[in-house]
């Protein structure tokens, strides 16, 4: 389970403005409930020409979203995520990982290149690591990308064949990456937010979300392309410098939990794609003794009891030297595991190249603002609450 902790939610959305926001609100059976009724079809071309996209929340755990491939579209569910810059999605041939191709286990969609009139072969393949674990293979090409109204025309994009197993264990189709052009491993590949940037008001997004408690509830979040989200965040913004160079992300100065804290200057990656926060190995260990929590052989994961969810204690992070916090409602996630547990959301980051990976856990307490021009990450108190 720890290799598929890191990647787990996405937002998503664009439309055919030089400013637009994407409502996000939870799944949960809606989507197999409309494919039954024969109305899921219907329902995302409703969704695509009214120039918004919804978001799916499964278990608070990640987030998933609706893009469109090729003439005519093809649809995919994909993770968005600010730690990286690429787009692919699963190939519908060549993908050898497990579950690509078996429908329900759990159900994937996978991208045709003989279907689309609008494909164009590079005759190149793609290797690139993903967080120092893993890697993701694939063949690279262009295609019109779509969502929500606005395209991207001729985009660099993967078609994937080898990825990491927490994709294929989950009902992800591929990636939506919203990082910087820059990164060495991209090797010349055109970027999403390349293309995107120049037709924007300003070179920002803001990413708010909360948590999906019922199945009734309207929104989780939404992202804003080339703009600020007002009615959702604060408008008392901290900027906070970027710690790596083309990299979202700042610096940790500090951390207390209960009775234990630390004091030493850290790195922290802000990743929409993780619903799970990553950690220093010695804080991860001062963590497990705050909560209590104990380790479950069976499920490869620390738990604690569900009914300790309200009461164990706060995670608060000096950044820019104001104190940010992560509730335990937000880092301990019932995700219907046996005899009463729930799931401690942390892993160790000792392998990651940074010190802190902020996901979701974090996004959901404050609206973070991605400012492109500026290379710098913005931080506001998240205040809608639908």
């Amino acid at each position: 389970m720890t290799r598929r902790l890191i990647v787990l939610f996405a937002l998503l959305g664009f439309a055919s403005a030089a400013q637009f926001s994407v409502p996000l609100r939870k799944s949960g059976s809606l989507r197999q409930k409309m494919i039954k009724e024969g109305r899921y079809s219907e329902y995302l071309l409703q969704r695509k020409s009214a120039g918004k996209q919804n978001l799916f929340d499964t278990m608070d755990e990640f987030y998933l979203a609706d893009i469109f491939l090729g003439t005519p579209d093809q649809h995919f569910r994909v993770s968005v995520d600010t730690a990286s810059s690429v787009v692919w999605v699963l190939d519908v041939l060549y993908c050898d990982s497990d579950n690509c191709n078996v429908q329900n286990v759990p159900l994937k969609d996978t991208y045709n290149s003989s279907a689309s009139s609008t494909f164009q072969d590079s005759n190149k393949t793609f290797l690139f690591p993903y967080q120092e674990i893993s890697e993701v293979y694939g063949f690279l090409g262009k295609e019109k990308v779509s969502m929500a109204g606005f395209t991207l025309t001729n985009q660099d994009f993967i078609r994937a064949t080898v990825v990491p197993d927490f994709y294929t264990e989950q009902p992800v189709d591929g990636v939506f990456g919203l990082g910087w052009p820059d990164q060495q491993e991209l090797k010349g590949v055109g970027t999403p937010m390349q293309t995107l940037l120049s037709q924007l008001d300003q070179p920002i997004f803001t990413i708010w979300m909360q948590r999906a408690d019922n199945a009734t509830k309207e929104s989780s979040g939404s992202i804003t392309y080339g703009g600020f989200d007002g009615e959702a965040c604060d408008k008392n913004i901290q900027y906070l410098p970027l710690a790596q160079p083309g990299v979202w992300g700042f610096f940790v100065e500090g951390w207390s939990m209960g009775s234990f804290k630390g004091t030493q200057n850290e790195t922290a990656i802000s990743a929409s794609s993780s619903g799970w926060t990553g950690v220093p190995t010695a804080t991860f260990s001062h963590i497990l003794k705050a909560t209590k929590a104990k380790f479950d052989w069976e499920l490869n994961a620390y738990t604690v009891s569900c009914s300790t969810i309200e009461r164990q204690p706060d995670l608060n992070l000096n950044i820019g030297g104001n104190t940010y916090t992560i509730k335990s409602l937000d880092y301990v996630l019932d995700l219907g595991l046996n005899n009463g547990h729930c799931a401690l959301a942390f892993f160790s980051s000792a392998k990651m190249n940074a010190d802190w990976i902020l996901g979701d856990a974090f996004i959901r307490g404050y609206c973070h603002v991605y400012d492109f021009g500026n290379s710098r990450v913005g931080l506001s108190k998240f205040v809608k609450r639908d």
